[in-house]
């Protein structure tokens, strides 16, 4: 047995139409006010929404499959074409040597008076390149799990 609280139910009262005028089965209010905010559909009225067409292309993407069905310019992929991208991972510290040089560029500043906590410049400025190193790490990690995954990929 359902007791009834005195809680008026929310109501399905924002009318819908789709772009040719059709009238739809009406929707909840936040349901519309989220297509709204999608972009899937616009407000009317107060209380009516349109629906945009939907796209022409498939959203789905495409299946991979094993053909070499590459558009014009694109790269195959291969077990030599994998180990190139490695080694330049390995070997690209062109990022790592500019924040570098423009960090060691910048100005410690003065201790400051007695008392004072120092040499804070210095102190942010190593964690600064800490960050940075950090960051390139996590990228060539994710990058190389990607590159390991092809390989097995490839070989199988």
């Amino acid at each position: 047995m359902i007791r009834d609280l005195g809680v008026t139910p929310i109501e399905k009262n924002i009318k819908v139409v789709d772009e040719h005028g059709s009238s739809l089965e009406p929707t909840w209010p936040k349901r519309a006010r989220g297509l709204v905010k999608s972009g899937r559909a616009r407000f009317i009225s107060d209380d009516t929404i349109v629906l945009r067409a939907p796209p022409n292309e498939d959203l789905e993407g495409q299946n991979m499959s094993k053909e070499n069905n590459l558009p014009t310019g694109e790269v195959e992929y291969s077990i030599p074409y994998i180990l190139r991208q490695i080694a330049l991972i390995q070997a690209d510290t062109a990022c790592l040597t500019e924040v570098a040089g423009k960090l060691a560029a910048m100005s410690d500043g003065d201790s400051g008076e007695p008392g004072s906590p120092g040499n804070i410049q210095g102190q942010a400025k190593a964690e600064a390149l800490g960050t940075v190193i950090t960051c390139r790490e996590t990228t060539n990690q994710q990058l190389l799990r990607l590159y390991e995954k092809m390989y097995d990929d490839l070989i199988s």
